[in-house]
């Protein structure tokens, strides 16, 4: 059965009347509306629509539509090319509940690697290690400023580190000697041997004086003798002392030993007296007599009463010291040296020399 239809009349005053009469009023709310839906033309009247008609298209959204309203994204924020945007601090960021860095705290990579505690104990690991650099440092200096200095010496004849303080003669001394005598048998070539400082006392006083550095050490029931570098080649490691003729007047202790002794003809050239013999002899009651200004003869005094100190103080007494090599197949070995590396061998002019041929340099600081 088909609904009756109603019908608006063209008039526009029977039109008001006619909606007057046929909607309901359901409140003054409603009426205002009606009122205010009268005053527009008739044009923007929405028309009847019919219970069994189809429902009209929707219209297209307008192309000219803002893009936030086109897409439907909400209100962009307010912003003012006249003003700089609001200061932001990551201490300013809260939590829902108040909490001062809620980001950082769940942010994915902290709460998967340990969380705060991880951060917590990196951060305890860096001071600790900090803390303890500067603890070494303050202490390392301080231990470098109050540790007296050490007397250089050769790395393959390095002394012990034992006490020099004892009885005499134990303790650090500097013996002031002339070269006497030279000898180069040992060679072909007699320039290859050379002793320091290369003039002797007969062919110049004032320039034949040699110092030789020496440390005497307690070692056991006895001592012993080790020498700092020095610019001829006389190094060596620690040595026992043996007493002879105790008691006289020649009372002395003497040592042996043998060491490398290289020499240096000329430029480029470097020759090597391999197993060369040291012989040191030193005196404890026989006065010397070089320099010029030492006293002709030193006071007796017993020698468990004498006691020495660090310092390298002049050796009071006579001093004998010898460096002895024969000839040899291999007495010299010369090499060309290349970035102070041994080069090429030098054999042209050396020709071995018979044992009893000797090379030798004789040191004293007494007339013999």
């Amino acid at each position: 059965m088909m609904k009756a239809k109603a019908t608006m009349p063209s008039n526009p005053v029977a039109s008001r009347d006619f909606v007057n009469f046929h909607l309901p009023r359901h409140s003054n709310n409603g009426s205002k509306r009606s009122r205010a839906n009268s005053s527009h033309s008739p044009s923007a009247r929405l028309s009847i629509i019919e219970e069994d008609g189809d429902i009209p298209p929707m219209p297209n959204k307008a192309h000219h539509r803002p893009f936030h309203r086109y897409w439907n994204l909400g209100d962009p924020p307010r912003a003012s090319f006249e003003k700089s945007p609001p200061t932001y601090s990551v201490w300013d960021e809260k939590g829902p509940k108040g909490e001062k860095l809620s980001e950082v705290r769940n942010n994915k990579h902290i709460a998967r690697r340990g969380g705060w505690k991880r951060i917590c104990f990196i951060a305890f690991l860096v001071i600790a290690v900090i803390v303890g650099l500067a603890v070494g440092l303050t202490l390392g200096l301080r231990k470098k400023h109050s540790t007296p200095p050490v007397w250089p010496q050769s790395p393959e004849n390095a002394t012990s580190t034992s006490n020099t303080t004892g009885p005499f003669p134990a303790g650090s001394y500097t013996l002031t000697t002339f070269l006497d005598t030279v000898r180069t048998e040992c060679s072909s070539q007699a320039d290859y041997w050379s002793c320091f400082p290369y003039h002797t006392y007969p062919e110049s006083a004032s320039e034949a004086t040699a110092n030789f550095t020496w440390i005497i050490i307690k070692s056991g029931d006895g001592f012993s003798v080790s020498s700092t570098n020095n610019p001829w080649s006389i190094n060596f490691g620690e040595t026992p002392l043996t007493m002879v003729d105790e008691g006289t007047d020649d009372e002395r202790y003497q040592f042996t030993t043998s060491l490398n002794k290289m020499t240096v003809p000329s430029t480029g050239v470097n020759c090597f007296f391999n197993d060369t013999n040291l012989e040191g002899t030193l005196y404890t009651k026989k006065a010397p007599t070089y320099p010029s200004s030492t006293p002709a003869a030193a006071p007796a005094v017993d020698a468990s009463s004498r006691e020495s100190n660090d310092d390298f103080k002049p050796w009071p007494y006579a001093v004998d010291i010898r460096q002895t090599i024969g000839g040899d197949q291999n007495v010299p070995e010369c090499f060309r040296m290349q970035a102070n590396r041994k080069g090429d061998r030098i054999t042209d002019g050396i020709t071995p020399q018979p044992a009893n041929s000797v090379c030798s340099c004789e040191y004293r600081n007494f007339a013999p």
